[in-house]
């Protein structure tokens, strides 16, 4: 495999309880932590803010704008009402990139640039590479 790739749409905030955005949107996340939790369970960093977290469900070696609408449609049952909470709390589409072999394509076409303005969010690409040989 060239590359893989996952998305999580983050909301976080110091008052957020990811219990009520659950309740609110009818979705149920992938994660949710709370400050202080531990961000991987063999490391040391902890969050900072609680959290609610919902993760692409497609297949690692998807191209990034398809793991991208794959969280948006995960997310439309609940939109309308995840637009207003994005105003309160901080909006995050964390995109990581692991490659191997070559760099795929980063571009997200205007849909996603709309939505993700509708939702407040930033976008956040982290490219990973794992192979001596892109260098």
């Amino acid at each position: 495999m060239a590359f893989e790739i996952s998305v999580d749409f983050i909301l976080v905030g110091i008052d957020l309880d990811p219990n009520v955005i659950t309740d609110k949107l009818g979705i149920i996340p992938t994660k949710t932590f709370l400050a202080g939790d531990l961000i991987q369970p063999k490391a040391s960093p902890r969050w900072k803010r609680n959290g609610w977290m919902l993760e692409s469900k497609i297949e690692k070696s998807a191209e990034l704008e398809e793991h991208i609408n794959s969280v948006f449609e995960q997310l439309q049952p609940g939109w309308y009402k995840l637009k207003d909470i994005c105003q309160i709390y901080e909006a995050l589409i964390d995109c990581v990139v692991y490659t191997y072999e070559y760099i795929p394509a980063i571009c997200f076409d205007k849909d996603i640039v709309q939505k993700a303005a509708e939702l407040n969010a930033k976008i956040d690409v982290d490219i990973i590479i794992s192979s001596t040989n892109l260098l």
